[in-house]
């Protein structure tokens, strides 16, 4: 009976994490009054996975006592944390995704115009091959405003480099001057940009691990345990003060590899 309230708690835990955003495509396409129901039913659904989590921490107080509490709450924390850990490393991915493709977009529509295509066609062309131009092409078709729309996904993580071209789309269009140098100059700053964020990632990619490697020290410390005939999965399980050794311990450890990675994320967001 313990050991299915410890599992209805880290069931609830997992219903308690937040899903990842979708794709970027996927939210591109997703219309303007869709979003507040979206962040309506993310909170219906945290709520939820919130409240099931205390019905079933109670349950293993209730069922198991203090000892499956426990053992309930460390098996909470640790998946929240690893929930959280593949959650961020998700948004990296996308984000990284989304800056490779706007800085191929600006190269292949940079390209189209120095081959001397006009601006319109130009960009149709370059959104056949490049998805993140798939909208504005889509709206220039029907008369509308590039720009604002460049400047709309701009918003969208990785995609900041949009806002350049949206800036480049609309001196041209204001002045009448040649769009293609200005493109190119975008096109290679955001090369330039891309290639900074991938050394950036990889050297940030040493003291992530080195939190996770730090993080999974304890366990080495309860092999040795072991290895000198001691028990100490027993002690920590077996009665009330190495439930609270356990518990301080697991918290401590999950606090600090979520640290790191906060830590990282601000320098390479300030990078």
């Amino acid at each position: 009976m313990t050991a299915l309230a410890v599992l209805l708690a880290v069931v609830a835990a997992l219903l308690a994490v937040p899903q990842p955003a979708g794709a970027g495509l996927e939210n591109l396409l997703t219309v303007s009054v869709t979003a507040p129901r979206s962040r309506r039913r993310r909170w219906l659904r945290r709520l939820a996975g919130g409240a099931a989590t205390v019905a079933c921490l109670v349950l293993a107080t209730v069922v198991g006592g203090g000892r499956a509490l426990v053992l309930a709450l460390v098996g909470c924390v640790v998946l929240a944390t690893v929930f959280r850990l593949l959650q961020l490393r998700g948004r990296r991915l996308r984000a990284a995704a989304a800056r490779r493709a706007v800085a191929e977009a600006a190269e292949v529509l940079a390209a189209n115009l120095r081959v001397g295509m006009v601006p319109a066609v130009a960009l149709r062309a370059a959104a056949t091959s490049c998805p993140v131009l798939a909208e504005a092409a889509a709206i220039l078709a029907i008369g509308g405003q590039v720009p604002a729309v460049l400047r709309r996904q701009a918003r969208t993580a990785g995609q900041l480099g949009l806002r350049d071209l949206a800036r480049a789309w609309e001196v041209a269009a204001g002045s009448g001057a040649s769009l293609t140098g200005t493109l190119e100059q975008v096109a290679a700053g955001l090369a330039a940009d891309e290639s900074l964020e991938a050394v950036v990632g990889s050297e940030l990619a040493a003291p992530r691990a080195t939190g996770k490697l730090m993080a999974a020290l304890p366990l080495l410390g309860i092999g040795m345990g072991y290895l000198i005939g001691g028990d100490p999965l027993r002690w920590l399980t077996a009665q009330p003060a190495g439930w609270g050794c356990l518990l301080l311990g697991v918290v401590l450890a999950c606090c600090g590899v979520l640290w790191i990675e906060a830590l990282a994320r601000r320098v390479a967001e300030q990078d």
